[in-house]
């Protein structure tokens, strides 16, 4: 494995400003991207205006390439670029450049210099031969096809749940299982298969003897009936928040935000005008769900669906470019969630298992009562043996 990657900018981007990684929309760039982040240690950009990029600082949308440098910038760019990676590589390190002649070969004698060892995964192919490679290198007919398929399912689930619930309306007297997953959905998102975009996947009891439900999960996103609600509790709370309030003043979102497992009652006031704004955003989405009732542990059915559907859809999202222009996601400070289309953040990237659709198939029709519900856990005992974790790594860490 690479020590780093790094992936050449794209003219195309995104109209204003976000993290690195969510900035360049080109299909070579997302493409360049997915696979580096399962070829090397760490990834970075390399942009024409900022030399090297960590995939999580924010940028502004700008106009500028190698191509129209003459030889004295393309000198300045090539120091820029060797003072920006003289603490970040060592000698011996190996450095993968999925990037063109234009930026590749004015770093030669810097990667020498350095004493670093370079690799082309695309080689010296032309752009369009690039994307093939990379199409094939990501497997994007089995991703496609994959994608499609979850989707299809989805439908499925979609038609029999009506159309599912709005968070907003849900409570606990409603019919809910016991141990289940759960799928939120965005109506201003794009449909795939006459279905809005799955934005998070969730579950619970994942840790053995935990006892808690799916409703109890659900009600930590939602918030109270009062429209209120704690971050501190949910994970997903705390970045919708961190996304609506990206780039405003500091009133808009309280310095307390995000701090601590517990807050006073005066601390919890100055929090509760974000608070409401979130339980806002999240009660417009609806909920799809799966009854899996197996015992709670992280061997659980719930925990092979749920890391397995992320992994499928972070790549598939990321690979396709299927999340919508206006979501807000975009904004998010987490160059994870910006990229991957999703409320998640474990399990982003992986490579979902082979077996997933034998698993998530027989649940979907259990839950909506074409077959029996399994008696046990139906996942393949090995899965978690062969899932490959990008999230141990330090990949999806900052740069």
């Amino acid at each position: 494995m690479a020590s780093l990657a790094l992936v050449a900018c794209s003219k195309t981007k995104a109209a204003e400003e976000r993290p690195a990684a969510a900035l360049y929309t080109s299909p070579l760039f997302r493409k360049s991207l997915l696979h580096s982040l399962g070829k090397a240690k760490t990834t970075a950009i390399l942009s024409a205006k900022h030399g090297v990029l960590p995939l999580s600082v924010r940028v502004t949308p700008y106009d500028m390439t190698l191509k129209d440098f003459d030889r004295h910038q393309r000198a300045e760019w090539s120091a820029m670029v060797a003072h920006q990676l003289k603490d970040v590589i060592s000698s011996g390190d190996i450095v993968a450049l999925y990037c063109g002649s234009d930026y590749y070969k004015p770093l030669q004698g810097v990667f020498a210099q350095l004493g670093c060892k370079v690799e082309l995964p695309l080689g010296r192919l032309s752009l369009g031969s690039r994307l093939q490679a990379l199409r094939r290198f990501n497997d994007d007919d089995l991703l496609n096809k994959s994608g499609s398929a979850f989707y299809k399912l989805m439908r499925k689930l979609y038609v029999a749940q009506g159309g599912g619930r709005l968070l907003a309306e849900a409570s606990g007297r409603l019919s809910w299982p016991t141990r289940g997953i759960y799928f939120f959905i965005e109506d201003t998102e794009p449909t795939l298969s006459r279905v809005p975009r799955v934005t998070r996947v969730g579950t619970h009891a994942v840790s053995k003897g935990s006892r808690t439900t799916l409703w109890d999960r659900l009600s930590t996103h939602r918030g109270t009936n009062q429209g209120i609600g704690s971050h501190r509790s949910s994970i997903f709370r705390l970045h919708v928040g961190r996304a609506l309030t990206t780039g405003l003043s500091n009133a808009a979102r309280p310095r307390s935000w995000a701090e601590g497992q517990t807050a006073s009652g005066e601390i919890r006031k100055g929090e509760e005008q974000l608070e409401r704004r979130v339980s806002a955003v999240i009660g417009a989405m609806r909920v799809l769900w799966l009854d899996v009732p197996d015992d709670a542990g992280p061997l659980s059915d719930r925990a092979y669906l749920e890391q397995n559907c992320i992994g499928l859809l972070s790549r598939w999202y990321l690979s396709a470019g299927q999340k919508g222009a206006h979501w807000l996601g975009n904004s998010s400070e987490d160059w994870r969630i910006a990229v991957s289309g999703l409320w998640n953040l474990n399990c982003l990237f992986n490579p979902p298992d082979t077996r997933l659709f034998e698993v998530l198939e027989t649940y979907v029709e259990a839950t909506i009562g074409l077959r029996s519900m399994p008696e046990k856990s139906i996942s393949p005992k090995d899965w978690r043996k062969g899932a490959v974790l990008l999230r141990k790594s330090p990949q999806l860490s900052l740069f």
